[in-house]
């Protein structure tokens, strides 16, 4: 009987903190999620991955958590590509992803070391259509999102 009675509780605790995970975890997930879906875009040929990340709870809109009180996630890769400027634009403009040459960015950095990217993001104009075969030239493009979540409570 005393077995029975701390199979059952054993269970209980497990449930309740099985339960508390997901919860409290939910904000991550989410943040996570979307960041995936950035990185699983295709990459334009002669373009590869430097680096990427993806931080959430970024201060990039203002508020406590992000921009209003919501959550937010940004997402970003630095890249790598032989093609030119305007096709690099071409490319990503399409997805309203946000994109930086070198030099135009600066890289924001709140005080739990969540980064993001900002500076002039590329507009059409003014783009090289020089193709950089066998020099590559080096360029970010990020994605920011404000998320809610069922339960949406957020420590």
């Amino acid at each position: 009987m005393k077995k029975l009675k701390l199979i059952s509780v054993c269970l209980v605790l497990i449930g309740i903190g099985s339960l508390s995970y997901y919860i409290f975890g939910q904000e991550h997930r989410y943040a996570k999620r979307y960041a995936h879906q950035f990185f699983d875009y295709p990459l334009p040929q002669k373009t590869k991955v430097m680096e990427k990340g993806f931080d959430h709870g970024v201060l990039y809109g203002g508020g406590p958590s992000g921009s209003g009180g919501y959550p937010t996630v940004a997402a970003y890769m630095k890249l790598s590509s032989e093609l030119s400027e305007k096709e690099i634009f071409e490319y990503y403009h399409k997805k309203h992803f946000e994109i930086y040459f070198e030099g135009d960015e600066t890289m924001e950095k709140d005080s739990k070391g969540r980064i993001w990217y900002e500076g002039k993001n590329a507009v059409k104009e003014n783009l090289s259509i020089e193709n950089n075969k066998g020099r590559p030239i080096q360029f970010i493009i990020q994605s920011k999102k404000e998320f809610s979540y069922p339960f949406f409570i957020s420590f």
